[in-house]
């Protein structure tokens, strides 16, 4: 039952997160501490897919790990970091103006 909780849930929570880190670095952190982050989860990610890269065959089941942590948990915090940066910079703007 917390496996299947866990594959619920963590894409939402994934998604919440990765909204409020990019608003708070795209709104008062700034472009600079938004692109490290992006750049951060993009090395997190490829790691995951380097560790998929070097599943053999007949080890699919050391791929399942890696493989949920990619899908549910990095790929939608990099969207959501993305996403919440370009909100918290367009309102970093309008404040300046």
């Amino acid at each position: 039952m917390v496996d299947i909780a866990t594959f619920a849930y963590l894409p939402l929570i994934t998604l919440v997160l990765g909204a409020v880190a990019g608003f708070v670095a795209g709104r008062w952190i700034g472009l600079r501490g938004l692109l490290w982050l992006i750049g951060l989860t993009c090395v997190v990610s490829l790691g995951l897919i380097v560790m998929l890269a070097g599943v053999g065959t007949g080890e699919e089941e050391q791929a399942f790990g890696p493989f949920i942590w990619l899908t549910g948990g990095v790929l939608p915090f990099l969207l959501a970091v993305i996403v919440g940066g370009v909100g918290g910079r367009s309102l970093a703007a309008r404040a300046n103006t």
